[in-house]
This record gives structure tokens, C-alpha cells and sequence, in this order.
């Protein structure tokens, strides 16, 4: 399920964008399997760590996190992105970051939280 999100939502700061934020299950309700508000938790969080490691970026690339939320171990993520060598600094700061999230659960069920960020250069003024 894609979740809709309002402009004023999608940007932790301006050269930064969530493109896409969804959220999914093998079988069922998604919504009955991990609450709003921890979904929501999570969003924030990681646009506070997007923020501050992309907020400063000289280049274009996108960056896809997935993780996966169950209902009794940590919180495992997978993270893709179309960065290379010049973005290797904040992309490996960003992903220690990322990986000390850990405190999020679903209800039941495995349930994927997938986050496409956009970064584009920031503006110079």
C-alpha cells in the first residue's frame, strides 16, 4: 500500500524528497499488522537522519530503504541507491545511521517499509 503524502510532508528539507513511502504484507489487512503512529515514528526518524546526511549534497541520486518490521526481533533494513564515489561520505554516514534504528515493531506479521528518497543538489545562494 502506497501512502499518500502531502508536499509539506515529503520534504525533510528542501533538496530532499520522499518519492514514495510504502508499506506491505504477504497476506492480509497491512493496516491490522503495524500501527499508523509507529509508521509515522519511523518516517520521522528517518527523515531527521536523511536530512542531516543530504542536506549539504553537491549531486543527484536516489536512495531506497526497506526495512522490516516483526513483531519481536530488531528492525532489519536493506538499503539501495543510484550514488557512487562522490557520494560515498554521506551515503556510508547515512547508513550507519539508518542502521541503529531498531525500535520499531509490527504488530504481527513481517510487515516491509519501503522509503525512495530523491537528493538533489542543494541551491546555492
Amino acid at each position: 500500500m502506497e501512502v499518500f503524502l502531502p508536499d509539506v510532508q515529503r520534504y525533510p528539507v528542501p533538496n530532499v524528497r520522499i518519492e514514495k513511502l510504502i508499506f506491505q504484507t504477504e497476506s492480509g489487512d497491512v493496516n491490522q499488522k503495524v500501527s499508523t503512529d509507529e509508521l509515522n515514528r519511523l518516517k520521522e526518524e528517518l527523515n531527521g537522519i536523511s536530512a542531516k546526511a543530504f542536506k549539504e549534497s553537491t549531486t543527484s541520486f536516489e536512495v531506497l530503504i526497506q526495512f522490516r518490521l516483526t513483531p519481536s526481533s530488531n528492525v532489519d533494513f536493506k538499503m539501495q541507491t543510484t550514488g557512487g564515489e562522490k557520494e560515498d561520505g554521506i551515503l556510508t554516514s547515512f547508513y550507519n545511521a539508518v542502521s541503529k534504528i531498531n525500535r520499531y515493531q509490527s504488530i504481527k506479521d513481517d510487515v516491509l517499509v519501503v522509503f525512495h528518497y530523491k537528493i538533489t543538489p542543494t541551491e546555492m545562494k
